[in-house]
């Protein structure tokens, strides 16, 4: 309950707030208050009040419900030796992120917003989402991780002669963690008449269509952690030894967004941006283990790990997972520990932005519906990873 809790702080903190400064601006120091005005000020005169209404009112309080998903796609290729003889494997995990279900209050002054996510009954994974609207220029920032278990599971063998295909749902041992970290910044060609804000955080109310030619710059950054236990040790050695990999990107995008006003108080928005990555930082971390998963080993006592010298008690450093046709106890004493770190940077990758919104405004009120959808990949030759990054909203709000 500890992030209902926050959720339910904030909210209260906030309409606190703003219901006394409605009664008095005595309350608020002077450079707050001078800042609250330059925004009211540039607000009304940035925008063409034909196509563009600025409401009076400047507070916005939304009560969101959140579904998103992080899919990710992990293929390696590793060389394992089976009973002497050298087997190309291609090991395909698919982390089933699990439809994520939340809810969150977004607050915002003019352009300003900042949003909290909570999902009931579970775990919190951190859901943090800030932006800046104003009508050329505009950032977002999204922060999110989450934890999963369920993979589908396929592994084709081959030695060269035969082909041999395992597929299956599988769970880990314990969970893998997997962040994102979104920045993006805009500029609005046609912002007098056409406003992003309008349709997905409802910073002023469009009254006429219009569309613009959008640019956009975009920093990004995921990891995929497989190595949150040693019992994920499996997992690790069949995937070349590798327990994480992240992307940092750098892109430049040119893009169209349109927002349509079929009735008075409705908007519909669609915009799309592909995208050209100017610097993609890649980082592997790859793990040694004390236990072999890729060989088998006639009986033998290997004796008590000593993890100082990371060796069994007779002397070899790794000990077989299968041992004379029997699975070894291996869960009490596995250990895994960082080898090396690689990075590599590779650039000109293309990607894209897609984005939807629907809103409806009356009054002091509105409700609205969104979704943005980004598609990523990186890694090389031997680990690639394939992510879908998407979430959608449903938004219930007042102006105060």
């Amino acid at each position: 309950m500890k992030g209902l809790k926050i959720l339910a702080t904030i909210t209260l903190c906030i309409l606190s707030a703003t219901g006394s400064m409605a009664q008095t601006d005595s309350i608020k120091p002077n450079f707050i208050k001078a800042f609250g005005n330059r925004l009211d000020t540039k607000a009304h005169l940035k925008y063409d009040p034909n196509y563009i209404d600025v409401p009076e009112k400047p507070w916005r309080v939304i009560l969101r419900g959140k579904m998103d998903e992080n899919i990710v796609d992990f293929v390696n290729s590793n060389t394992i030796k089976y009973e002497g003889t050298d087997v190309n494997t291609r090991l395909s995990l698919k982390f089933d992120s699990e439809l994520n279900k939340s809810i969150g209050v977004w607050i915002g002054y003019r352009g300003l917003g900042f949003g909290y996510y909570y999902k009931p009954n579970k775990k919190p994974d951190l859901n943090i989402a800030i932006s800046a609207t104003a009508a050329k220029i505009g950032f977002n920032l999204r922060l999110r991780s989450m934890q999963t278990s369920n993979l589908h599971f396929r592994m084709d063998q081959s030695d060269g002669d035969t082909t041999v295909t395992d597929e299956m749902d599988a769970v880990f041992t314990t969970h893998i963690d997997i962040i994102s970290a979104y920045l993006n910044a805009y500029y609005v060609f046609n912002g007098e008449r056409y406003s992003q804000g309008a349709a997905y955080n409802q910073v002023v109310v469009q009254r006429k269509s219009a569309g613009s030619l959008l640019l956009g710059l975009t920093a990004y950054g995921s990891g995929v952690d497989l190595n949150t236990s040693p019992l994920n040790g499996g997992v690790v050695t069949m995937a070349d030894s590798l327990g994480y990999i992240s992307l940092g990107k750098i892109s430049l995008g040119v893009g169209y967004g349109y927002n349509w006003v079929p009735a008075k108080g409705w908007i519909i928005n669609a915009m799309v941006m592909p995208n050209i990555s100017l610097m993609d930082n890649i980082i592997r971390k790859k793990y040694d283990c004390n236990y072999d998963y890729t060989s088998m080993a006639d009986v033998d006592d290997y004796g008590k790990w000593d993890p100082e010298n990371r060796l069994w008690e007779n002397g070899k450093p790794r000990k077989p997972i299968v041992i004379g046709g029997e699975v070894a106890d291996w869960r009490q004493d596995i250990d895994m520990w960082e080898m090396r770190t690689e990075s590599q940077r590779t650039a000109l990758a293309f990607n894209i932005d897609l984005r939807m919104g629907v809103a409806y405004c009356w009054k002091r009120f509105f409700v609205s519906a969104n979704a943005i959808i980004e598609h990523y990949n990186y890694g090389h030759e031997r680990n690639r990873v394939d992510l879908i990054d998407w979430y959608a909203t449903a938004s219930l709000g007042i102006r105060l």
